[in-house]
């Protein structure tokens, strides 16, 4: 069996979230009330007797296998209540108020108890240790009711306790912030709530909830406020970021759906009210329910659909031979390149593109700074850079021209290539430039998080580092054309491009589970993005990226010619988000 048990300041919140779930059952307790509102009532009635108390709610959840539910409802409730019962006891709340809840929406059979820590004789429940109390009591019951013990999947994808906060638990028997945090998402997420859902019931539990979305509908990371004390997904854990509550605590999230209803509820008339304000309203009436209003959506931007194909790699500090150009990215590395396909070879297919207009157009004060930073473009010269490209680095012409329609890239008078770099949100700061000779140069105002980057259809959960725009694009195509029939791989990625670390979107990156830096191992640039993000893996090639793409398409050529089959470059359609 596994149980947990949280403390909180506010009655009518726990409430509305236990008996706020479709199938949410009252079984029983030691209360009369039969509704959120009569619970509600009777809590701060009792709460009259200390009203200087604080935390007076006590919140458990004892859940038990899928295979231990007993066939017949009316003996499972039975056996629900009397372990209940014995819970109680055993943690000395046999003299408090607390009601019972049933809840049927997931696999593992489970009640919640919400309780007052305020006795009927005036007396306070004492919570020193009762997290070892409710261990004790937990393995007694096990015993008891024949029951077995089950590790909870939380305990293996969280942050351990560190050493100061083992000492503070053994010390005052009580656990700090972040693990009180933990908890609390814990419960929460029993029953698989949407992203909306889990906001809101953290909300009513009095947890502050910070959920970052750029203009085109990325996240860029989630954190939690509790007692004033503000932690980031990553200090609870990988289960606990915005990507791993996906993953790994089963909330569902669609970009579509939910971000209008998420940025609604991160408004100050949604923020969880303090504990003051919830004791003061509790010796009150409670109040009633909010009623939720349907929030549409707007359509995002650019939903160019592109089926990425997907980069199994492990860190590498010992590059793979030559001859592997068909194993995953991390196991490439090439000799030098061969003769680049011309631009006739590269003859694609335009009609599989469809490219939307962006939906959020750029403020006055921005495109001032933008025609500050950026080389003056000229349309004029944009053919030759074009073919440049394509002959040079092998890059389809499809790509080119989506790139090109987006103003990612263009030409300058010079007749050099001018690649965009433009933080998460849109904004473009800065500008790579890659001459005829092949030599990059970037130009800059301020300090940003700009770098030039493409992401792939979804919600972003993998990002793969490289050294320049170039380099970037090589290791999107080199995935697409190693993934068979380029189909959609279940990582969604941004592939980013960048020449300083400070460029990264550190917060962003440190949220997701898989972060590849594909530069030399050695180079100034990976040891100072590894430094920065300490979960991201090396893969370092022997040459460059673009040219283990280059000696692909020549194989592939060469493999088509020998069949008598004339190569055609299959570019599926590619999101430029």
């Amino acid at each position: 069996m596994i149980g947990k048990q949280i403390k909180g300041t506010g009655f009518q919140g726990c409430l509305n979230y236990v008996l706020g779930k479709k199938d949410a059952a009252l079984i029983g307790g030691t209360m009369c009330g039969q509704t959120t509102e009569e619970l509600a009532t009777e809590f701060a009635i009792a709460r009259q007797l200390r009203p200087s108390l604080k935390v007076a709610v006590f919140h458990a959840t004892l859940s038990v296998d899928r295979t231990e539910k007993l066939e017949d409802s009316e003996k499972n409730d039975q056996r629900w209540l009397a372990i209940a019962a014995n819970y109680m006891k055993a943690m000395d709340f046999d003299n408090s108020q607390y009601a019972v809840v049933k809840h049927s929406d997931t696999d593992h059979d489970h009640v919640h108890i919400v309780a007052s820590r305020i006795r009927l004789d005036g007396g306070v429940v004492d919570d020193s240790w009762d997290y070892y109390r409710s261990q004790e009591t937990i393995r007694q019951l096990e015993q008891n009711y024949n029951l077995e013990t089950v590790t909870p999947s939380w305990e293996t994808d969280k942050r351990a306790p560190t050493t100061g906060e083992h000492r503070y638990l053994q010390s005052k028997g009580d656990k700090s912030v972040r693990v009180q945090l933990q908890d609390i998402i814990d419960e929460v997420t029993l029953d698989n709530p949407s992203m909306p859902e889990f906001v809101e019931q953290l909300q009513q539990q009095g947890v502050e909830v910070q959920v970052g979305l750029t203009r085109t509908g990325f996240s860029k990371g989630i954190s939690y406020n509790l007692y004033g004390v503000a932690l980031s997904g990553t200090q609870l854990g990988k289960a606990y970021t915005f990507s791993g509550l996906q993953k790994h605590r089963g909330i569902s999230y669609d970009q579509q759906r939910d971000n209008a209803l998420i940025e609604a509820l991160m408004q100050p008339q949604h923020l969880a009210i303090t504990p003051g304000e919830a004791e003061e309203n509790e010796l009150e009436l409670p109040p009633s329910k909010l009623t939720e209003t349907a929030l549409t959506t707007p359509a995002t931007a650019n939903e160019l659909e592109l089926p990425p194909s997907e980069l199994t790699a492990t860190a590498s500090t010992t590059p793979a031979t030559a001859n592997e150009l068909e194993s995953p990215l991390s196991e490439l590395a090439v000799t030098a390149p061969l003769t680049p396909a011309t631009a006739n070879e590269l003859e694609l297919s335009l009609s599989e593109l469809a490219v939307t207009a962006l939906t959020t157009p750029a403020t006055a004060n921005e495109l001032e700074l933008q025609l500050s930073i950026l080389p003056e473009r000229n349309e004029n010269q944009w053919t030759r850079v074009r073919s440049h490209l394509a002959t040079d680095y092998s890059l389809p012409l499809e790509l080119l021209d989506k790139l090109h329609s987006h103003s990612w890239l263009y030409a300058d008078h010079s007749e050099n290539a001018v690649f965009t770099g433009r933080t998460l949100d849109g904004e473009v700061c800065e500008a790579f430039i890659l001459d005829e000779r092949g030599n990059w140069t970037t130009t800059h105002s301020l300090p940003s998080e700009a770098a030039f980057w493409v992401a792939t259809t979804g919600e972003i959960e993998r990002a793969v580092i490289a050294c320049n725009p170039i380099e970037a694009l090589s290791i999107l195509l080199i995935e697409l054309e190693n993934n068979p029939n380029n189909s959609a791989t279940e990582l969604t990625t941004i592939y980013i491009g960048i020449e300083r670390a400070s460029q990264l979107p550190t917060q962003f990156l440190q949220e997701l589970d898989s972060v590849l830096i594909a530069l030399a191992e050695d180079s100034n640039l990976a040891q100072n993005a590894l430094a920065l993000l300490t979960n991201a893996e090396v893969v370092s090639p022997q040459s460059s990226w673009n040219d283990i793409w280059i000696q692909l398409i020549e194989r592939e050529q060469r493999s088509h010619k020998q069949n008598n089959q004339q190569h055609k470059q299959q570019i599926p359609n590619i999101e430029l988000d």
